[in-house]
């Protein structure tokens, strides 16, 4: 038997959309810059799947130069990957915190560097600190996980939370995390607030916005779930094939993936067709549990790096640029349509 190859590349398809910019997320972002002068500490969270596609541009424009703890989110999700952490924390050194809701410990270690950070400030009005981010990585949970372990007693969710992009459309209101304590030096306490998710401005690599719609950082159907599906097979076969073993031999034909997916998982139609749309559903579903790897999908090696921060620090389109390209795109669809 000839020796599975994986494809080299993905062949990113022209109907992926190059932003997920929408009104809320422009609105926030200004709302944000009138709330910087007033804010001492920022929790800026990407998703530990993403650590690098999560990152926003113009978003690391706002708040550069402040006290920051970047956090990455559901660090459970890529456990498999054993040298990402050490990659980012060559970047970010002890800025750096790996948070799991799942495990306590992480939330109290967090909760620690806020209340260390608080002492520094020694404020008597209590320091403000605020949640940032892309869409969907993990702010209102993170912000309700920390207020439940800084807060003693039983407390109310304060933040809504869920699984797809755009939950939190508006800057929250400050709830207090860590109580005044004069004997431990925080002052008036620590106050988080929460902001809503946004997305960068224009994005000009479609990799990345696949990347993004596998973990619901954009709205679900804006990139139809076989091709997300289909870059997942790509990603899997070049990580580790066996990941799918349960289903099928290694195989780079989505459709060869997905028939084997409903016949093991009974997404059939009547006279046992397989349901090719619930199949990709369903292994998107599994993915995101953790249940077909546990991986970053961003790129970490040295070059991959240097070469994103490149674009950080100088990004291929200003914000006026951005608009314009959408514009006309948006005319060019209309116009094929």
């Amino acid at each position: 038997m000839a020796q599975f190859v994986p494809r080299p590349s993905f062949q990113i398809p022209g109907t992926i959309p190059k932003t997920y910019f929408l009104g809320h997320h422009h609105a926030g972002a200004n709302k944000i810059k009138t709330l910087l002068p007033n804010i001492s500490i920022i929790l800026e969270c990407r998703d530990f799947r993403l650590p690098l596609s999560t990152q926003n541009p113009s978003l690391e424009r706002a708040i550069a130069g402040r006290q920051r703890i970047v956090v990455y989110t559901k660090s459970d999700l890529g456990t498999d990957s054993t040298t990402a952490r050490h990659a980012l924390k060559r970047i970010y050194g002890d800025n750096a915190v790996f948070w799991d809701k799942q495990k306590p410990a992480t939330t109290s270690a967090l909760l620690k560097r806020l209340k260390d950070s608080a002492r520094t400030v020694d404020s008597l009005v209590g320091v403000r600190a605020l949640v940032v981010g892309m869409p969907n990585v993990g702010k209102s949970t993170l912000l309700n996980s920390l207020r439940n372990a800084g807060i003693s007693g039983k407390v109310a969710k304060a933040a809504k939370t869920g699984d797809q992009a755009g939950v939190t459309r508006k800057i929250g209101t400050a709830v207090r995390i860590v109580a005044s304590d004069e004997k431990g030096g925080v002052g008036g306490g620590v106050f988080l607030m929460d902001s809503p998710g946004i997305f960068q401005p224009y994005v000009n690599d479609g990799e990345t916005m696949i990347k993004v719609a596998l973990t619901h950082g954009i709205k679900k159907g804006l990139i139809h779930d076989e091709i997300l599906a289909d870059y997942l097979l790509y990603s899997m076969n070049r990580y580790d094939p066996t990941l799918y073993e349960r289903y099928c031999e290694p195989t780079n034909d989505i459709y060869e993936f997905l028939t084997a997916v409903a016949e093991k998982d009974g997404k059939l139609r009547t006279g046992g067709v397989p349901n090719i749309p619930e199949s990709a559903a369903r292994v998107l579903s599994q993915w995101r549990e953790g249940k077909l790897g546990r991986y970053v999908l961003d790129d970490l090696s040295e070059n991959s790096i240097l070469t994103h921060q490149a674009k950080i620090e100088q990004p291929p389109q200003s914000m006026s640029q951005a608009k314009k390209q959408q514009k006309l795109e948006r005319s060019q669809t209309r116009e094929t349509s």
